[in-house]
């Protein structure tokens, strides 16, 4: 069980004022979350103390090494992956790009990669360019608009003998489904393809495991789980090996250092290993569990709404506490800021989900609001939001 007054107190912002004096409700959280204290604290003590770059023969230098091998394996034990196999970017973006190209030199013409319409922009957009490079092509796995679920039957058809890799989400940030990883690496190890996981919104929401799952390589970002902006990349090391990687020539050329281009933020990784190091003392069950009771209490509220209409699947337990809503006779940028009046965070927008955007047949309209808890909020917070969304219905836009 969470005990969520106590959850709280680990994030400093959250005790900040809104427009109306109420506290402020940042339910903006799919876009980044909040940052806990003692990730604060560990990148303000490695500034500190003395920061230096790695490989030196000094101490700050030695302390550098020792915190990213710690932080590697804290890493490593998070997501299920051998430590060696973890590499640290600015952004899940860059390291997709990164891997996308190296991949990309060993595609040839004719050979096929596969994307679903239920992923963010970054886990589309580097294979669509390493595809388009190597003269190969892009084949989609199908979004059901009506459940918000992928069609799996599709998944089918689009993996083929020429099919190279297959990439799809934990979580879809802008939906919140959760996607099960079986059936996609199933078609994968059938035709020897590769497999890409985009965990990015699953990971503050549900327990990862690369290695159980089965999955070739798996990224994420810090900055969504309590953490600095970063980006994390996990995958087996022979992989990574295997491939050649964009480098400087003096950069190292082997281990998951090959893969990081240019100095890394030492401070940010400070803060993911104290990040990290939190979830797994709160517990991923145990922030599931609250977040599943979230959701439900939050899809109860809204099946009263006759004004706003849901996007994605209406069982908790086949979601993250991520929702995106649309309001009749309102755009919903304007919700957003109509929100922001009473000191409610909420994006509008597409936020990168073009596909499913597309799919839904929002991506001209103005996307969808997206309202997002994580385990520190708690039922009060979804009551404040459905609140807010029931006075829609009486107001103009």
């Amino acid at each position: 069980m969470i005990d969520v007054a106590a959850a709280r107190r680990r994030f400093p912002a959250l005790s900040a004022a809104g427009p109306d004096g109420r506290p402020a409700l940042h339910l903006d959280a799919p876009g980044g979350t909040q940052l806990l204290d003692a990730a604060i604290e560990a990148m303000a003590s490695y500034l500190r103390e003395g920061t230096a770059n790695q490989h030196g023969a000094f101490a700050t230098s030695e302390r550098t090494d020792a915190l990213c091998a710690d932080v590697r394996g804290k890493v490593g034990a998070f997501l299920g992956s051998d430590p060696e196999g973890v590499v640290f970017g600015p952004n899940m973006t860059t390291l997709a790009f990164h891997l996308a190209d190296a991949l990309g030199e060993g595609l040839g013409e004719g050979d096929e990669l596969v994307c679903t319409r239920l992923d963010h922009d970054a886990n589309v957009t580097p294979w669509v360019a390493a595809a388009e490079r190597a003269g190969a092509s892009v084949r989609f796995v199908e979004l059901d608009a009506a459940t918000g679920t992928l069609d799996l039957s599709t998944l089918d058809s689009a993996v083929t003998e020429r099919t190279r890799l297959i990439a799809f989400p934990g979580a879809s940030n802008a939906l919140g489904t959760l996607v099960d990883p079986a059936p996609f690496v199933e078609a994968a190890r059938a035709v020897g393809a590769l497999t890409f996981l985009d965990a990015v919104h699953a990971a503050p929401h549900v327990g990862l495991d690369r290695e159980r799952m089965g999955v070739d390589v798996i990224a994420c970002s810090p900055y969504k789980f309590f953490g600095p902006h970063a980006g994390l990349l996990a995958a087996d090391p022979e992989l990574l090996a295997r491939l050649h990687p964009a480098k400087l020539r003096p950069a190292p050329d082997e281990g998951p250092e090959r893969w990081q281009t240019g100095t890394a933020s030492f401070e940010a990784i400070a803060g993911i290993g104290a990040a990290v190091q939190y979830l797994q003392k709160v517990g991923m069950e145990a922030i599931r569990d609250h977040e599943r009771a979230l959701s439900q209490r939050f899809l109860d509220g809204l099946d009263g709404l006759d004004h706003v209409r849901l996007h994605g699947p209406r069982d908790a337990a086949q979601r993250t506490p991520t929702f995106a809503v649309t309001v009749e006779g309102w755009k919903p940028e304007a919700v957003a800021e109509t929100f922001a009046e009473q000191g409610i965070h909420v994006w509008s927008g597409l936020y990168y989900a073009v596909e499913p955007m597309r799919a839904l047949g929002l991506l001209d309209a103005g996307g969808a609001v997206r309202i997002g808890f994580v385990h520190y909020h708690d039922e009060q917070d979804g009551d404040r939001a459905l609140d807010a969304l029931e006075q829609l219905a009486n107001r103009q836009a």
